[in-house]
């Protein structure tokens, strides 16, 4: 990678970290870095439906997954969740990225008319 290519990846992380910081301190959450190589739970078959809805828990499983993402309504039909790292995610959903250093128990949901929604599992204000 030449040094402008690699000084213009590092402008948009930076800029990407600051989008995180700023979202995380207007919902009132604490900053959680994101890695690249962290590991977050798509259902890859759904991305296509409105909203998209992520969901962060308890770190759980052998590769420590934390967010869980989808589109749509979770009905009663089973949803494949594929596991993949966040660089992966960029690739095929990069809109989600900004809510990614939410802490554990926020919510986010958006689509694609620019529709936000941010909150805190028991949160009900």
């Amino acid at each position: 990678m030449s040094k402008p290519q690699q000084k213009q990846k590092n402008s948009a992380l930076a800029e990407l970290i600051e989008e995180q910081k700023l979202l995380c301190e207007e919902f009132g959450s604490a900053y959680i870095a994101v890695s690249g190589d962290d590991v977050v739970a798509v259902a890859v078959q759904t991305l296509n439906k409105d909203p998209i809805v992520g969901l962060r828990k308890a770190p759980e499983g052998e590769e420590k997954v934390a967010w869980y993402i989808y589109g749509g309504e979770l009905g009663e039909d089973e949803v494949n969740f594929e596991t993949m790292p966040v660089r992966e995610l960029q690739d095929i959903l990069p809109d989600v990225l900004p809510y990614l250093a939410l802490e554990q128990g926020y919510r986010f949901m958006i689509d694609a008319d620019d529709y936000e929604d941010v909150w805190k599992e028991g949160d009900e204000s």
